[in-house]
């Protein structure tokens, strides 16, 4: 686990004919050695993961029979598994052959094995048996085909003591292969199994009964199946269930009041893409400790019960669990202590408009998604008091009504789509406070108004908005009447008529001007009495002068 960047070469471990431990994971090295060197030592335990010991099988470890820990993971291997490996094996413990590209069958497990990884590679053919100590087998994301009881922990019969000892394996991953046929109905064997993870098969009937009986069971992920009928009611005795994935199945019913009831630690339930009808049930929100909750994609109806604002999860920031890990009784050479397996929760969800597969980053997604149903009613005002929700569809329904001023309290969602219902009313001006919002779909509904301006509501695609013709605003090419109000026309003309006013009055005041000092010069020139004649003068200038007024006022007027 450092940052070294080297290339190992023969001369590097001739000498170390004691060694028994190696571990260099996780570094940068590139062990180059000849086709016939081989090791000079016998070792216990060899970890190179991430080390480049690739394209072809490290020849060079043919030779070790005492060796009991291997980890050649993400090592550039590109190979099919060479004859002698069976040989060597016998004695491995712990076995890592994961995410490389190495291709073939693989039918042989060594006894004493306690965990073997053979996932993302390219292994076909049947699933080989596994021993019954073996506590960690993933066998993922391969093209491995056949029944599960070709695994070997399970036989026609159902699962023995036997086969399994007292308690069998706590951790199982066969997910992303081709297997098929009947899921076994002999769970109850497997009392330490803590995680399960059949997804991304083609396993087909119903959900076995006795799959209830996993009592430590804490992940159960049946995704992208072709499992119908309904969830076994004995589900409810996995009082210890934190994840639980059915979405993309045959599944049908009504959803289960006794998940609420019975399910205290679930945090993650995925319904998706299944036949799940008739109303929700109000206990649902007794899941306190639910942080994401999809149930899109079915035929759910009638209205969202008001309590969803008890998801105390999404209400209030918690410690966001990103690698969840469990202890087991340790099988290792028969020791009494306890054995450490770790997990990521994995999902696919819709978000942001987008279908992603989510890992490590899974715990911090905390969202509600009901799309794509037959649900109806207003909004229940308790979403808006799960203040930590990030993201929140109810696409693909018939609600209606005005949404809640308070949903401008979830400052910090990040995706909202509300698209193809039938909401009505403005945009809340709150909306304008979600400086988070990256994603925001309110087309195909009822929509009206302005939308609020000053905000990043103006910075979405007009798609955004698109099927409500009454909005207006930016964005949109709309311009709402408030923002297109201009001068009217009366007020053109009162305008127009001030102008004209102005001309008049200049014009007669001129006009009386000039005629008044005209009158005075020719009235002292031709007439003696003078006097008498400038005071009439002035008179008349003053007359004429009040006369010119008036007759423009009233003109004026009379065109208002």
């Amino acid at each position: 686990m450092n940052s070294i960047e080297s290339t190992i070469t023969e001369t590097h471990l001739s000498n170390l004919s004691s060694l028994k431990h190696l571990s260099a994971s996780y570094n940068s090295l590139t062990f180059e050695f000849s086709s016939e060197w081989l090791l000079p030592f016998q070792i216990d335990s060899l970890y190179l993961s991430s080390c480049k010991l690739g394209p072809k099988f490290p020849n060079w470890i043919r030779n070790q029979h005492i060796i009991g820990s291997l980890d050649i993971s993400h090592s550039q291997i590109s190979d099919t598994i060479p004859i002698w490996f069976w040989d060597i094996s016998t004695e491995m413990v712990v076995l890592n052959l994961s995410s490389n590209e190495i291709r073939g069958k693989f039918s042989y497990v060594p006894p004493e094995i306690a965990l073997i990884d053979l996932s993302s590679n390219y292994f076909d053919g049947p699933l080989p048996p596994i021993p019954a100590d073996c506590r960690e087998i993933n066998l993922s994301k391969n093209k491995f085909s056949g029944t599960l009881f070709s695994l070997g922990i399970v036989e026609d019969r159902g699962f023995t003591g036997e086969t399994f000892g007292s308690s069998g394996p706590a951790f199982l991953d066969i997910s992303h292969n081709q297997l098929f046929g009947a899921l076994p109905d002999c769970w109850m064997l497997l009392p330490s199994l803590g995680f399960l993870n059949l997804g991304y098969n083609n396993f087909s009937g119903r959900i076995p009964t006795s799959i209830g009986n996993l009592g430590s069971l804490q992940a159960l992920i049946l995704r992208k199946n072709k499992l119908y009928g309904k969830l076994p009611a004995s589900l409810r005795n996995c009082r210890s269930l934190g994840f639980a994935d059915f979405g993309f199945n045959k599944l049908s019913g009504e959803v289960p009041s006794w998940i609420g009831e019975d399910l205290p630690q679930l945090y993650a339930l995925i319904l998706k893409a299944n036949r799940f009808y008739g109303s929700l049930p109000i206990e649902i929100c007794h899941l306190s400790n639910l942080q994401f909750l999809d149930l899109s994609m079915n035929r759910i109806s009638g209205t969202v019960p008001t309590c969803f604002g008890n998801f105390t999860a999404m209400i209030r920031k918690g410690k966001e669990v990103v690698e969840h890990i469990y202890y087991s009784e340790d099988p290792y050479f028969n020791r009494p202590t306890e054995y450490r397996y770790t997990y990521f929760d994995d999902v696919l969800a819709t978000w942001k408009g987008q279908e992603y597969e989510y890992g490590s980053n899974f715990a911090y997604l905390k969202m509600i998604d009901l799309s794509t149903n037959n649900l109806t009613g207003e909004i229940p005002i308790g979403i808006t008091r799960l203040l930590e929700l990030k993201g929140l569809n109810l696409s693909g329904n018939r609600f209606y009504g005005e949404v809640p001023v308070e949903i401008g309290e979830l400052k910090v969602l990040e995706s909202l789509d509300l698209s193809t219902n039938k909401f009505s009313g403005e945009i809340p001006s709150s909306m304008s406070g979600l400086n988070f919002l990256a994603f925001l779909n309110l087309s195909s509904n009822n929509f009206s108004g302005k939308i609020p301006s000053g905000t990043q509501l103006q910075g979405f695609n007009t798609s955004t908005y698109d099927g409500n013709t009454e909005l207006c605003g930016k964005p949109l090419a709309n311009i709402c009447p408030i923002d297109n109000i201009g001068p009217s026309s009366s007020e053109y003309e009162v305008d127009e008529d001030s102008s004209e006013y102005k001309r008049w009055l200049c014009i007669g005041g001129v006009l009386g001007f000039s005629t008044s000092f005209w009158g005075i010069i020719g009235t002292l020139v031709l007439n003696l009495r003078w006097r008498h004649a400038y005071y009439l003068s002035l008179y008349k200038l003053k007359e004429r002068f009040y006369v010119a007024i008036a007759v423009n006022i009233g003109k004026l007027q009379r065109k208002v």
